[in-house]
């Protein structure tokens, strides 16, 4: 009788961290698609009121990001090239953009790694799955950054799985860089959406959107 109770204290105890993984999972997903967002003249304006040190404050709101999910990757870089430029946005984009995986990565690996691993061991193809993502963990987080998945969501489940910090980390990198900048440049040219820099970055943008249907239809 006390082993049946022991076992069943054991399994809705793993049910109830399963359970707080997904829900927390769910409510990230949710709150980044439908909650209000800020439009970018509204966080320009914000920046500005800060003179001097808005680039300090535009950094510190990327690097927390991940808890501020309401606040959209695409429109923060958008302003920095409206606010700094092409070249300025581009390096604080990168530096808070960097800060940003930091953060959202050891906040999914130090509140939800160890709890889901003991339900990955029960599930064994789920178990080859994160073995194979711990394994190929670069070449994974350059597909699922190609795919242009929200980019936080992508870090949260990088945490969660055993791919270790260092591939996830220059993955996240090595596509940073070329985004930030392509994203900045648009941001600093949107003023005038009939020039050729507009044009030339939309361009890349909607190209770089249609990776995944074109890997898809390639694959096929």
């Amino acid at each position: 009788m006390k082993t049946r109770m022991n076992l069943n204290s054991k399994y809705e105890g793993k049910g109830f961290h399963i359970f707080a993984m997904v829900f927390f999972l769910l409510s990230a997903s949710i709150l980044f698609l439908y909650l209000p967002s800020p439009k970018h003249h509204e966080v320009q304006h914000f920046l500005k009121q800060f003179g001097a040190i808005a680039p300090v404050v535009f950094i510190i709101i990327c690097v927390f990001k991940p808890v501020i999910f309401f606040i959209p990757s695409m429109g923060l870089t958008v302003v920095a090239g409206l606010l700094f430029g092409p070249l300025y946005g581009t390096i604080y984009v990168a530096i808070g953009g960097g800060g940003s995986t930091v953060v959202a990565f050891y906040l999914a690996r130090k509140l939800g790694r160890k709890h889901l691993e003991k339900f990955i061991r029960t599930k064994k193809r789920l178990l080859e799955i994160d073995e194979k993502m711990g394994r190929e963990g670069l070449k994974t987080i350059l597909i699922l950054r190609l795919f242009n998945l929200p980019w936080d969501i992508v870090s949260y489940s990088a945490g969660l799985s055993s791919m270790s910090f260092k591939d996830f980390f220059i993955g996240s990198l090595i596509l940073l860089l070329p985004t930030s900048f392509i994203y900045t440049y648009f941001g600093s040219s949107i003023r005038d959406p009939f020039s050729l820099n507009f044009l030339i970055s939309l361009s890349i943008i909607i190209i770089l959107g249609s990776i995944p249907y074109i890997i898809g239809k390639v694959k096929k």
